[in-house]
């Protein structure tokens, strides 16, 4: 709520706030402090994605206070980001950041080479330690490999429970998982997250490779690591770290907390070159591209989303975020 404080305005809280209010403090204190994106060498501009990231978090702030439904301006009631002026604000200002000379970038594609490279690391390292930070370590090489090998979006996997996996009989995988029942290199798993994107429901059909590119082969690890510790996993798999620092919460783990995992990873291996959770799926989708040779109907199928959403994100011309010189 600290943005409420920036408004200034007298006599206004989180109950009473109006569309208005939301876009003065759009125009005079976000806009002017957010232009990241580089149009020219001289000139940045705020992108148009971060601005409706920031619509959408205050629309939940209001909805968590029980202001909800689309606001009705003649009664002055309901969720005031849900207005017809703030839906027309949004769409006017990436018109303008446009033509202004905004272009949007796609995420740096982590190639399959890096992130072998990556879990590789991971796995060698974990095994020095023990407590916290190695069921720490355990989780982080869980959720990228099944960033990886998924083309999950970041909330996919952080919120992926043990009942999301399944056999393509339709019951549960988990205790096929074990080393004492593994399934051998081959075999298929369905992926069933609660929601996607852009519909409920879906599946994401995974063949295990059972090595370190496999979310099975850390799956193991971390289930066996967390039954030693006394924290068994029991729902979400990867699970933030409790504000004491010595339990895991029962939450799925946010696509922020990923992000800054990811980042601390490979900024430590000398791998940082840009790269964001999106990166996993970008890059795992331009492999299935060139290496596989699948079709766009295949990628969408397997990342769940439409054939042209899977050619936007296999191109190798779109101009990317930032990419250094190779580690």
């Amino acid at each position: 709520m600290n943005w409420l404080h920036q408004l200034s305005v007298p006599g206004k809280s989180m109950q009473t706030v109006t569309p208005e209010d939301i876009l003065v403090f759009f125009v005079q204190q976000w806009l002017p402090n957010h232009a990241g994106s580089a149009i020219s060498s001289t000139q940045s501009i705020a992108a148009p994605n971060s601005l409706a990231t920031v619509k959408s978090h205050l629309s939940k702030e209001f909805e968590l206070l029980g202001r909800t439904g689309a606001w009705d301006p003649q009664r002055q009631h309901g969720n005031p980001v849900e207005s017809l002026h703030l839906r027309e604000f949004i769409k006017g200002y990436k018109q303008h950041a446009t033509e202004f000379g905004y272009q949007k970038r796609g995420a740096v594609p982590l190639e399959e080479s890096e992130m072998i490279h990556l879990l590789q690391r991971l796995h060698l390292q974990q095994q020095s330690m023990t407590g916290k930070e190695q069921l720490l370590m355990l989780r982080d090489g869980f959720i990228f490999s099944l960033l990886w090998q998924s083309c999950f979006r970041g909330f996919n996997a952080g919120g992926l429970r043990l009942q999301n996996i399944v056999l393509p009989t339709g019951g549960t995988a988990i205790p096929f998982l074990f080393p004492q029942i593994q399934l051998q290199p081959g075999a298929q798993l369905h992926l069933l997250p609660d929601v996607t994107k852009n519909r409920k429901g879906g599946h994401c059909t995974v063949t295990l490779t059972c090595d370190v590119l496999c979310f099975s082969f850390w799956l193991q690890l971390l289930l066996q690591a967390h039954i030693a510790a006394e924290q068994p996993i029991t729902n979400y798999i990867t699970r933030p770290l409790h504000s004491s620092g010595k339990l895991f919460s029962e939450l799925p783990m946010s696509s922020s907390a990923t992000w800054a995992r990811l980042t601390k990873h490979l900024k430590d291996y000398g791998m940082y070159t840009g790269q964001s959770v999106h990166s996993t799926r970008r890059g795992s989708m331009l492999h299935h591209k060139e290496v596989h040779q699948a079709t766009y109907d295949d990628i969408g199928e397997a990342a769940m989303c439409t054939k042209a959403t899977a050619k936007y994100y296999t191109d190798r011309h779109r101009p990317t975020r930032l990419r250094n010189m190779p580690y």
